[in-house]
């Protein structure tokens, strides 16, 4: 059941409301079965639904980026605040093994972690994955140790 994904963990991967994941559910725009009652969305499911709304993840990172540059984000807390890029020339599969792996640190209890969030889209065509991660120093940091630990023990 590793590859199975909570409708909690579609929707942070996406930065969406989990009601929204439901309704993209219900209106059978995002594939998922349920599993002792709750909806469990398969890798691949979630692969074929972020490529299908890569332009969409990509123009709205974009512009939540440039809105960090000229200091218009309102939505982070405390005077050190961080946007990190990172694009990875992988294959899909290593793509949502470093999905899972900044999953994982978002799902865990951590107090450095306030309102950080990543956005994440793959590009089939480059094979390039592209996350940005947002928050705090210590939290990001966090973050891109445990991509790289993730890495090391895959490759």
């Amino acid at each position: 059941m590793g590859d199975l994904l909570t409708v909690d963990e579609m929707a942070r991967l996406l930065d969406l409301h989990p009601k929204t994941i439901r309704r993209y559910i219900r209106e059978e725009r995002l594939k998922a079965v349920k599993v002792g009652g709750e909806w469990r969305i398969r890798q691949e499911d979630a692969e074929v639904f972020l490529g299908s709304s890569v332009g969409e993840l990509r123009a709205e990172a974009a512009d939540d980026v440039t809105a960090f540059l000229k200091g218009d984000i309102v939505d982070m807390s405390g005077p050190y605040q961080v946007c990190s890029i990172m694009d990875c020339y992988v294959d899909a599969d290593e793509a949502v093994r470093v999905s899972q792996a900044l999953v994982q640190m978002m799902n865990e209890p951590d107090p450095n972690r306030g309102k950080a969030r990543f956005q994440y889209f793959y590009l089939e065509a480059e094979q390039k994955s592209r996350y940005i991660l947002w928050g705090s120093p210590a939290f990001v940091g966090k973050m891109l140790t445990a991509v790289g630990e993730a890495v090391r023990q895959g490759g």
